[in-house]
């Protein structure tokens, strides 16, 4: 289908800024450009929210507890990894999703301020992934919560939440049962046809997927591991199940479905829901998207559902 109308404005509206690419001035400007939104009207109510510091390979970093209003034991938990193409955003620019994220599932979420690129590469933030996910299983054996575990992402975080799932399969770790993954980089190909018919003009770029790579991870070598482009890994057996949303005007469209057919044909369980007219970062954007609403309560229905 033709491009979504609130896709066009929105795209009218981020022309209008006249922001500098990222592609030209340093990491610190762009970052220093990112807008934290004040909560809309119809913040939902949660339980607490609480920050907590843990210590990693590179040092202490923040991880951001949720827990559902009800009086209910939560469903399970959910570790979540924000997008940003590993080098932008943190949990406060995607407080306001996770919160939603948390009423609409019933799950308590844990979501991970990982270390950015380019100062701390691939693969640290994994690693500080496992770390948070290690924490986040004790965390709730001790508030007695039933031992249900997730991992999230949108975007860049849905790729790390996915080489999450691959290394504590292969390497041990908390049981994972099911991944969501927004718009998620799984691979490295830029020749892809979602990336030649979405190179330019649908707000992320093929080239600033380019420089997003460049910046995350320090060789060849590493942008092919597994756990960087998980489609590349020798085997996608024994992987949780998996919900995988792609956006039709998006350059990781491609890419997000064949991680999923991949899943699919190695005996995963996987639902694959492609928004038409939509583009990257819809789902963040849900003030701005009609569509980004309904994701995040499909991803919330998907998740509370029954074991």
């Amino acid at each position: 289908m033709p491009l979504h109308a609130e896709a066009e404005r929105y795209l009218q509206l981020l022309a209008q800024q006249q922001l500098p690419s990222m592609l030209t001035v340093p990491v610190e400007v762009t970052r220093s450009l990112t807008t934290i939104s004040p909560p809309p009207a119809d913040t939902p109510p949660l339980g607490p929210v609480v920050d907590h510091e843990l210590t990693g390979p590179t040092g202490p970093f923040r991880v951001r507890t949720y827990v559902p209003s009800s009086a209910a034991a939560p469903k399970g938990i959910c570790i979540y990894f924000h997008g940003g193409g590993w080098v932008l955003n943190s949990i406060d620019t995607h407080d306001e999703l996770v919160r939603r994220l948390t009423a609409a599932s019933g799950f308590a979420f844990v979501s991970v301020d990982y270390h950015l690129s380019p100062e701390a590469k691939f693969p640290i933030a994994i690693n500080e992934g496992a770390i948070a996910l290690e924490w986040a299983a004790t965390w709730g054996i001790e508030q007695g919560w039933p031992a249900i575990l997730a991992v999230a992402g949108d975007s860049a975080g849905a790729n790390i939440a996915a080489g999450l799932c691959l290394k504590v399969r292969d390497e041990g770790g908390p049981s994972i049962a099911r991944q969501v993954l927004l718009y998620p980089i799984t691979d490295c190909n830029f020749d892809r046809p979602s990336y030649l018919e979405n190179a330019e003009g649908y707000f992320l770029t093929r080239s600033e997927m380019q420089w997003f790579w460049n910046h995350y991870v320090a060789s060849a070598s590493d942008m092919q591991h597994p756990y960087a482009t998980p489609l590349n890994a020798p085997t996608l057996q024994d992987l949780p199940e998996a919900l995988i949303i792609t956006a039709e005007f998006d350059p990781l469209r491609d890419e997000g479905e064949a991680y999923a057919a991949a899943l699919e044909k190695a005996g995963g369980t996987v639902q694959l829901h492609r928004y038409p007219g939509m583009i990257h970062g819809f789902v963040k954007r849900f003030e701005h998207f009609t569509d980004g609403r309904v994701a995040i309560i499909e991803v919330g229905t998907w998740l509370k559902r029954p074991v």
